[in-house]
């Protein structure tokens, strides 16, 4: 769930920056004044990067041991003892 939460989290960091910006570095008063499609098409694009760089980096850090052989599953004394690479 929290991972979820990050990436929809992650997601709309671009449009809440230039929300920032165009509030404050282009003093807009309206909400949707300064959104063109250009801006629009811009964040979605740096938000789809941010989600996309994110979940990589938090599957390559999850990521277990990659080298030697794999043993799998197996049953030894009634106990079920999980695959695993030795």
């Amino acid at each position: 769930m929290a991972r979820l939460l990050a990436e929809i989290a992650l997601f709309l960091v671009p449009f809440a920056a230039f929300a920032v910006y165009l509030r404050y570095g282009r003093k807009v008063d309206s909400v949707f004044a300064g959104w063109s499609l250009r801006a629009m098409i811009g964040c979605s694009v740096v938000a789809v990067l941010l989600v996309a760089l994110s979940l990589y980096f938090l599957e390559a850090s999850s990521r277990g041991p990659t080298t030697g052989r794999y043993v799998p599953p197996t049953w030894e004394d009634g106990v079920l003892v999980p695959g695993h690479i030795e």
